[in-house]
């Protein structure tokens, strides 16, 4: 059920990029992509801070189990509101400068769904923390349908753009999210004085895991925006049809991402680091292999699928780009577990100094090969970095946690 999910988001996001591939220009697809980097740091940020600490301490809440999502509820609403703010802020600031209008409205649609796409997310990460699997396919499955109808409308009329995209999604969010939030209202009980004990256990922990992700969003996301900058939309699309081919992959990738944290915290709960480390090997195989057929058939049909799918002579010949990108999302897939571990005996420190040497390598070999070789540069760029990142996370959890079955993995009191 959690590839199914998966494949269900993954897919929805893929067709996407396709539609307004080939129904607007490649600089339409460059603005989406750009906004859609803001709505996923968003994502990214809440499940650092509220989604990730919900799981790894839910067996040991303060409270009731009903007070402890009630609490994490309460800072997931706290930190929408901020995220609308915030984008209100930027799209006026956008208006002052006279940014060019698509760009402006686009920030403005952000501004409006963004507390819609948090939502719909914390409802399929509270899902996952439970193992509950069949409840996030429904969601996601309500989410894409209601999505891909309105994209659908959207291109047949001829009213499809960056900022219209964005608005399908918004609608689609809004309208499932409230509706499981009304059915899973049992599952929250607020109270004020727990919601101040449940933020302090949290953010001891979510604090560095934000600070990881920050690390992880810029490395991702910096192609995009460095692009953007430096050649013009029009290669952000290219790049963006590019990694549309290679996350392919995301189904595999992100649906076992969603179960190997909650069974990491299992698997060390009943069997110590020993336990932690064989589940951990466990799923760096099973990734590792799938990861690499993967990438096989990039190398051998990635230019055709490019062809395929966007008709527009601007995207031929960039199947090398598709080939690198695909390494690079390997390197990425293989660091997963053993950051996963450290998460899971709190230890986000060395997930964070791991990252951040993924990412500043990642920023500066991007910046400098982009002025020389433009996409490609780009991709050779992320690729790096991701191998840099990849080193770091298996060096931190090799040291950390222990081979042997009779030490113990002491859990670290991090202060507020």
């Amino acid at each position: 059920m959690a590839l199914a999910d998966q494949a269900v988001v993954s897919g929805a996001s893929f067709v996407t990029m396709v539609i307004i591939g080939r129904w607007t220009a490649p600089s339409q697809l460059g603005l989406y992509s750009i906004g859609i980097s803001l709505l996923v740091s968003s994502v990214a940020i809440q499940d650092s801070l509220i989604s990730l600490p919900y799981t790894v301490q839910r067996h040991r809440a303060l409270g009731t189990p009903a007070e402890h999502a009630g609490s994490s509820l309460t800072y997931s609403a706290l930190l929408s509101a901020l995220g609308t703010i915030g984008l209100a802020l930027t799209a006026l600031g956008l208006s002052a400068r006279g940014a060019q209008p698509e760009l402006l409205t686009m920030t403005f649609a952000l501004a409006a769904v963004v507390p819609f796409v948090l939502l719909r997310q914390f409802g399929r990460r509270f899902a996952f923390a439970h193992l509950y699997m069949g409840q996030a396919l429904m969601l996601d499955s309500a989410v894409a349908a209601i999505q891909l109808a309105a994209l659908g409308w959207l291109g047949w009329t001829g009213r499809m753009s960056s900022t219209t995209a964005i608005a399908a999604l918004g609608t689609a969010c809004a309208s499932t999210a409230i509706v499981w939030l009304y059915f899973a209202r049992r599952n929250f009980l607020i109270r004020r004085h727990q919601v101040r004990a449940t933020t302090r256990q949290g953010w001891a922990l979510g604090k560095w895991l934000f600070a990881s992700q920050i690390a992880v969003s810029v490395q991702g996301y910096i192609a995009y925006w460095l692009l953007a900058l430096l050649v013009g939309t029009t290669a952000t699309g290219i790049y963006a049809a590019c990694m549309s081919v290679v996350l392919f992959a995301n189904p595999l990738i992100m649906g076992l991402g969603n179960i190997f944290m909650p069974k990491a915290v299992l698997a060390l709960m009943e069997g110590g680091g020993a336990g932690l480390r064989r589940q951990v090997i466990r799923d760096s195989l099973l990734l590792a292999a799938a990861m690499t057929l993967f990438c096989l058939a990039i190398v051998v049909g990635g230019e055709h699928v490019m062809r395929l799918l966007y008709h527009n002579q601007a995207y031929e010949g960039h199947g090398d780009i598709v080939v690198v990108l695909a390494l690079a999302l390997l390197a990425a897939a293989m660091g997963m577990p053993a950051s996963n571990a450290l998460v899971s005996i709190e230890r986000p420190r060395a997930t964070l100094w791991a990252g951040s040497v993924g990412a500043a390598l990642t920023v500066v070999l991007v910046w400098s090969l982009v002025v020389r070789w433009g996409i490609a540069g780009a991709a050779y760029g992320f690729l790096v970095g991701n191998l840099a990142g990849f080193a770091g996370y298996w060096m931190a959890f090799l040291t950390l946690v222990p081979r042997d079955s009779a030490q113990k993995i002491q859990i670290p009191n991090l202060r507020w």
